[in-house]
């Protein structure tokens, strides 16, 4: 005869039957029935699921190139392609020019940044411009929008000068030790835009070239994004309290914690909070001394000629401008501490990559460099430090600039998610659909750029342009619309003057014969293996010595 407690076990393994049961019945109606039958995507031409569970997410990881997977579907399946994530989840990719606009300009408000990407930002760049969206990104970007126009660029252009000259002075030591003459110049790059940004967007001195602590922090940083990492990423910020965790100042004392996840990405976590605490750290201290520079000022209000410039100066008096419905706005310092980290690592970290990849394209393309050299050292030999006016008026350092971010774009991919349901160049997109927009695919397209559209050209910048061109659609790499890169000028005119210094000093070509060019990308597209250059000092070089 059973027993109330024999009952009772029968009941809870039933419970536990039903249970995984109805799990696997869920599971096989999200991961297949649902977009094989009757998703209104299911249409939508795309690669085949070879894994029911994590679909694509996992493609790509190991590959030589990054978004290579991509690259390869849009040739077979068409600007409009329908993949899948975890578990099923039916995602989008779109390229044409068309849809671009719409996404990011006209109808803008449909297609917020999906919850996972700001989480991941917010890691790894605090949670300042890039997070925000409506009236409070708005507001903050009209307010910072003084920081990046032309007449400031041109003031802060022979800012830019004394860093340059300094990492000058840096290899020309190395190379009289180095007999190999080959340089990393990844990490210099890091390191060297890092200065730049401190000194001119921030009014702050910080010696990166000689790996201060702000260096070895953000190099930390850097080391640990790939694609694994963000594929892991993805999945961790999903789990309710793990970004605010991650974020935490108990977070980073008990750190040891993360040790606990699986695989690599336990240690990478432990990196990441650590190199992101000191990043704080040293931020705050930036914060207080631009406040106490400005507390020691007359007050801005009453002498505007005064007034700060720089991002760091215009972002503290934004904290006490009003909103629209004339309350002050009441920034406290930890939101104006993450605004800083925003623009610290989206200001020098996508430039340090531009720069890196445009000097492995003319090491490879010796008569595009030497081009390059013999229209700048005229104007080297009038003045080695030129301003923002010199710099523009060098036609062929505009083409080299924009065909190498067409070609290896510093920001790999963005996306975006539907808030509603719509249609978008013809397919109907339901809401919450997240809609990727691979910017390297977008800047490759072959039927806009012709059959050499991967292959780097400076000169097709001075030729007729494709009719399909789009001046806004078809080179993505400062992405569009009211979420655009603010910085843009900023970075090409930094590109330029980096440029400028390096190549009438230098001439660059690959480490070794065979030397072939190996990318990672979380947010930021990099080389994996530091990008290892031979570097010879030309004429120029001499004065530095």
């Amino acid at each position: 005869m059973a027993t109330v407690l024999d009952v009772f076990r029968l009941g809870e393994h039933a419970c536990w039957t039903i249970t995984i049961l109805a799990a696997l019945v869920l599971l096989l109606y999200r991961a297949y029935i649902f977009p094989t039958f009757i998703s209104p995507l299911r249409n939508v031409p795309g690669p085949p699921r070879r894994d029911p569970l994590f679909g694509h997410a996992l493609d790509g990881i190991g590959a030589p190139e990054a978004c290579a997977p991509m690259h390869d579907w849009v040739k077979q399946y068409g600007p409009i392609v329908r993949y899948f994530g975890i578990l099923g989840e039916e995602k989008l990719l779109l390229l044409s020019p068309q849809a671009l606009e719409q996404i990011f300009l006209t109808s803008c408000a449909d297609f917020a940044r999906p919850t996972f990407l700001r989480r991941i930002i917010s890691l790894f760049a605090g949670c300042g411009l890039l997070t925000m969206s409506g009236n409070e990104h708005k507001r903050l970007r009209r307010a910072l929008s003084p920081a990046y126009s032309i007449s400031n660029l041109s003031e802060q252009t022979g800012g830019y000068y004394a860093a340059i000259e300094d990492l000058v002075q840096i290899w020309n030591s190395e190379l009289n030790t180095n007999t190999s003459g080959t340089i990393e110049v990844y990490p210099w790059m890091g390191k060297l835009t890092l200065q730049i940004l401190c000194s001119t967007a921030f009014g702050y001195h910080r010696d990166t070239l000689r790996d201060d602590a702000l260096a070895l922090a953000y190099a930390q940083v850097t080391a640990i994004q790939s694609m694994r990492t963000m594929a892991g990423l993805v999945a961790l910020v999903a789990i309710p309290g793990f970004t605010a965790l991650a974020r935490s100042e108990w977070g980073y004392r008990n750190r040891w914690v993360f040790r606990a996840l699986p695989g690599a990405w336990g240690r990478e976590v432990e990196t990441l909070v650590d190199g992101m605490h000191h990043i704080r750290s040293i931020t705050a201290e930036m914060l207080r001394e631009k406040r106490t520079e400005l507390a020691g000022a007359v007050s801005p209000i009453e002498k505007p000629a005064r007034r700060g410039r720089d991002v760091l100066s215009l972002l503290l008096r934004f904290r006490c401008t009003k909103s629209d419905s004339g309350q002050l706005d009441g920034m406290s310092d930890d939101q104006a501490l993450e605004h800083i980290l925003t623009f610290l690592s989206a200001g020098h970290d996508s430039v340090a990559s531009g720069l890196s990849f445009t000097l492995w394209l003319l090491a490879n393309d010796p008569t595009s460099q030497e081009r390059l050299r013999e229209e700048i050292l005229p104007a080297y030999k009038l003045s080695s430090r030129p301003d923002y006016r010199t710099l523009k008026s060098l036609t062929w350092l505009d083409c080299v600039v924009n065909e190498s971010l067409r070609v290896l774009p510093p920001i790999l991919m963005t996306a975006r998610v539907s808030v509603k349901a719509t249609c978008v160049d013809g397919v109907f997109v339901p809401e919450g659909t997240v809609i990727t927009c691979p910017i390297h695919v977008i800047n490759t397209s072959h039927a806009v750029w012709g059959e050499d559209a991967e292959k780097f050209r400076p000169g097709r910048w001075l030729e007729p342009l494709p009719e399909s061109y789009n001046s806004t659609y078809s080179h993505f790499s400062f992405i569009a619309g009211p979420h655009g890169c603010i910085g843009r000028t900023m970075a090409l005119n930094e590109m330029k003057a980096v440029l400028f210094v390096l190549i009438a000093n230098y001439e660059f070509a690959p480490a070794y014969e065979g030397q072939i060019l190996h990318t990672d990308a979380a947010i930021t597209m990099k080389p994996t293996d530091g990008m290892p250059l031979r570097v010879t000092r030309v004429g120029a070089a001499d004065q530095f010595t």
